[in-house]
């Protein structure tokens, strides 16, 4: 017997098909659809125009199932780190970081050089209120990282399987519903644990569902450099932002920090990002963790602005994020450090922001949260209960 589909990870057309398999005409699919993705109602019930046989049926044969919230911890700059625990008791991690874009973790697309009030090409810009608060959600795409970056906490806690679409667009439901907020002002960030690009059966239908009412500019995907994968997603005809995890202009320390530079080389990533489809006024973030002693000299800047030259691209440095348990020995860099780093770049007409971590005092860098509630060694769960 086939296994039932998530509800939430059924496209637009998948619900039509569905319809029309059912006997019903195909706009009840789109009603279907509208109801769980547009007005994002918490169960059939409350799916009005529906007839109550129908929504009788889709509750028996494709219940919806949701994340869990198991931990919810709040920084005091309003930032929220949410573990979610999934039907089979893994658990992963979302954050919530309010605010203007600009002052949160995935504002990675404004000219970090252009004078305030400025547009990056000298425009000035009418100066108006939001009519919505905005903010940022960041979304896992995996339950752990078989990737391995040094740096990353996620990486220590070891591989873990892929999230399926319904559980990615549930994780976002889930997390909106905490946080009272609709898709109205937020942006969306793939910058959570695991590496989206080694979920595209995940992640494609995940898009394809979330660009129906989010603008494709306000959603990012992180690599850490799958190079086949990413040509898949540049064929889309409709594409996220790119940010790239480069972290090393030299290929040995690269590889140390990033040991799938082994399958994928920096040349071969370089020249995936140069075919990268780019539409006006769009660039290709490049991220850039800094380590004291590690790949935050001078001459490391350098090297990566010769690296980068002729890419549309912006580079976003992020200070490692410390962890004594998981990054023992690893330091951020201090704060004239961090700005030798960033004024090379700016020398070198590279548009750059510093990333300030949100959150911090709420364990946000991606990873932190699982590893205090869930021991990597232990086969099983350990809820926590909600604060």
């Amino acid at each position: 017997m086939a296994a039932q589909p998530d509800p939430l990870g059924l496209t637009q057309p998948a619900w039509e098909q569905l319809a029309l398999e059912w006997g019903l005409p195909r706009y009840r699919g789109r009603q279907i659809f509208d109801w769980l993705h547009r007005r994002l109602v918490r169960d059939y019930d409350l799916a009005s125009d529906l007839p109550a046989a129908l929504r009788e049926r889709l509750d028996r044969e494709l219940p919806i199932r949701r994340p869990e919230i198991l931990r919810r911890e709040t920084s005091d700059d309003g930032s929220v780190k949410l573990g979610l625990g999934l039907a089979d008791g893994a658990l992963i991690e979302a954050v919530y970081m309010p605010g203007e874009a600009r002052d949160s973790l995935a504002n990675e697309f404004e000219d970090a050089r252009a004078v305030p009030g400025e547009a990056a090409g000298g425009r000035r810009e009418a100066k108006s209120m939001p009519l919505v608060p905005k903010f940022t959600i960041c979304l896992s795409s995996q339950t752990g990282c078989a990737v391995d970056c040094a740096f990353c906490v996620t990486g220590r806690l070891g591989a873990g399987r892929n999230l399926s679409a319904g559980e990615i667009l549930g994780q976002l439901q889930a997390v909106l519903r905490e946080v009272d907020r609709t898709y109205e002002g937020m942006r969306l960030v793939f910058m959570g644990m695991g590496e989206p690009l080694l979920n595209l059966e995940g992640l494609l239908p995940a898009l394809e569902i979330l660009f129906e009412m989010v603008a494709p500019r306000r959603v990012t995907v992180s690599t850490s450099g799958i190079t086949p994968a990413l040509a898949k997603l540049a064929a889309l005809p409709r594409r996220p932002n790119l940010a790239v995890s480069i972290n090393a202009a030299e290929e040995s320390i690269r590889t140390r920090l990033m040991p799938i530079t082994r399958t994928y080389p920096l040349r071969e990533l370089i020249a995936a990002m140069r075919a990268w489809p780019l539409e006006p006024r769009r660039r290709i973030l490049v991220e850039y963790v800094l380590i004291a002693g590690v790949n935050d000299s001078v001459e490391d800047a350098a090297r990566l602005s010769r690296l980068l030259r002729g890419l549309t691209a912006k580079i976003n440095i992020i200070p490692l994020n410390e962890d004594a348990t998981y990054l023992p020995g690893w330091k951020r860099p201090g704060e004239a450090g961090i700005d030798r780093f960033a004024k090379e770049l700016v020398a070198a007409h590279w548009p750059v922001t510093v990333r300030r971590s949100r959150g911090p005092d709420a364990a946000a860098a991606c990873g932190q949260l699982k590893g205090r509630t869930q021991d990597p060694r232990r086969a099983r769960l350990t809820p926590a209960s909600r604060s």
